[in-house]
């Protein structure tokens, strides 16, 4: 097997599994930390690892599926890169980290975007569609820990009650841990906001959640009755 037919075999699969690839990333990045007991590792590394992962598998949907790549986009990934591996050297400089959650929520918006102008173009029930929904909706909730990681960064410990702050990976963890019961209205109440930008950031949250639960349920419904009615 030459590498021209290794090559078309690689470049198929991507096309095939281009949404499950997606929906594999965002999984390792907001609960890979599972795996790991040293998180001080976890958090200067596979983090860095588990973002260029996205990068890459978002990158590799949009080309697959035909979607155009916009002229703010490719900046967007640029800049979001560079100060990823600039972390890895410099990662008391402050301004490098605002640069990369700013960065960083402006790629999920986009990739948001595109998921959704997918999940609404006229097509069969999938495994691809399937996976788009819950790539979707784990979007709302890595937004969500942006916008919460770049408050805490912010405004310090006012944000959220009862959050390790000892180190960034904890924080994270636990805003993840946040976002995931809040947005699938579990709400145990162990961690609280505390601060009108909190308790908005929550709010929102939790409408979008219910909301796209309801938007996603028509569209798989209707799709699904389309399919069966022809």
């Amino acid at each position: 097997m030459d590498f021209n037919t290794l090559k078309r075999i690689f470049s198929l699969f991507l096309y095939k599994h281009c949404y499950e690839i997606l929906l594999t990333s965002f999984l390792l990045h907001l609960y890979g930390s599972v795996f790991f007991n040293n998180l001080k590792f976890y958090g200067i590394y596979i983090q860095i690892l588990s973002l260029l992962f996205i990068y890459f598998a978002a990158l590799n949907t949009f080309f697959h599926r035909k979607n155009t790549i916009s002229f703010l986009f490719k900046p967007i990934i640029f800049i979001t890169l560079c100060c990823n591996f600039g972390l890895l050297f410099f990662n008391d400089f402050s301004a490098l980290k605002y640069a990369r959650e700013v960065s960083y929520l402006l790629f999920l918006l986009i990739t948001l975007y595109k998921t959704g102008s997918f999940l609404i173009m006229p097509h069969r029930i999938d495994k691809a569609l399937i996976s788009a929904s819950i790539v979707g909706y784990l979007l709302l909730i890595e937004i969500t820990v942006q916008l919460f990681t770049i408050l805490f960064l912010i405004e310090g410990k006012s944000v959220l009650s009862h959050i390790d702050a000892s180190n960034s990976t904890n924080t994270y963890i636990n805003i993840v841990y946040y976002c995931t019961v809040t947005a699938t209205s579990i709400g145990f109440g162990d961690i609280l906001p505390l601060n009108h930008s909190a308790k908005m950031t929550t709010s929102l949250l939790g409408l979008a959640g219910q909301f796209y639960l309801v938007i996603i349920m028509s569209i798989m419904i209707s799709k699904f009755t389309s399919k069966k009615g022809t």
